[in-house]
């Protein structure tokens, strides 16, 4: 004789089946564990429960030249033996003497240029299960929800970081990655906000002082660089 479930009993089990699913985050429980980025901005560091995920994706929703690759120098930076660091699509010519400046070895960076954003994501994607390359960073503002799942399945399995940069128009699309950032300029401060990260709560306004302009030092630096022979990046097309 089959006994006939009541609806609230049936609801009960569905939600119990969610609560025991382990990629599930409830708020009551604490950060898990797991391998971290500094991005060495301690309030920035302190609202990402300790910085970034060494693997998958980091969509930055962003306009250009505002400091959005100078707030992961200190990943840029970090020394793993024989990783490469792959700027594909920039939406500018890199120079190589600025990357020098912020500590990042030249001889480790590939500039890949493709002519669409579909190949793009293509050379990302093969970038990225290479298991060759530290950190991959594209450029493109068509993504989608599917694109960026490969892109994350990718990231997580071979242990490497994307930072995808798209334009702040695409903010509101919803991305099933690691962490998703958005930036802007407020009184010449860099305010940035967590808008989904995993195992924990969206942040908004995190304020970073912001330098807009060049100080002495950096000019003068600016000016010996170019009396010697300028360094190239290794570039793709």
């Amino acid at each position: 004789m089959n006994i006939p479930i009541s609806p609230i009993n049936e609801t009960r089990s569905k939600a119990a089946l969610f609560d025991k699913h382990p990629h599930i985050w409830r708020a009551r429980e604490k950060p898990v564990s797991e391998n971290k980025f500094l991005l060495g901005t301690r309030v920035l560091d302190e609202a990402l429960h300790g910085g970034i995920a060494t693997s998958g994706v980091v969509r930055i929703a962003s306009l250009t030249g505002i400091g959005e690759i100078t707030l992961f120098k200190q990943v840029l930076t970090m020394h793993r033996a024989h990783k490469l660091r792959v700027f594909i699509k920039p939406p500018a010519q890199l120079q190589a003497p600025w990357l020098s400046s912020l500590g990042v070895d030249l001889e480790q960076v590939i500039v890949v240029l493709p002519k669409t954003d579909k190949e793009a994501l293509w050379a990302a994607e093969q970038c990225l299960k290479s298991a060759a390359c530290h950190c991959v960073l594209l450029w493109n503002n068509t993504m989608n929800a599917k694109a960026a799942r490969r892109l994350q399945v990718a990231a997580s399995h071979n242990d490497t970081l994307c930072l995808l940069f798209t334009s702040p128009h695409q903010q509101g699309a919803s991305f099933p990655i690691a962490l998703d950032l958005s930036l802007h300029i407020r009184d010449a401060q860099l305010v940035v906000n967590i808008i989904k990260q995993r195992h924990g709560w969206p942040v908004s306004n995190i304020v970073i002082p912001h330098s807009w302009t060049p100080n002495n030092h950096a000019i003068q630096s600016a000016m010996q660089n170019n009396k010697k022979t300028e360094p190239t990046l290794h570039s793709v097309i």
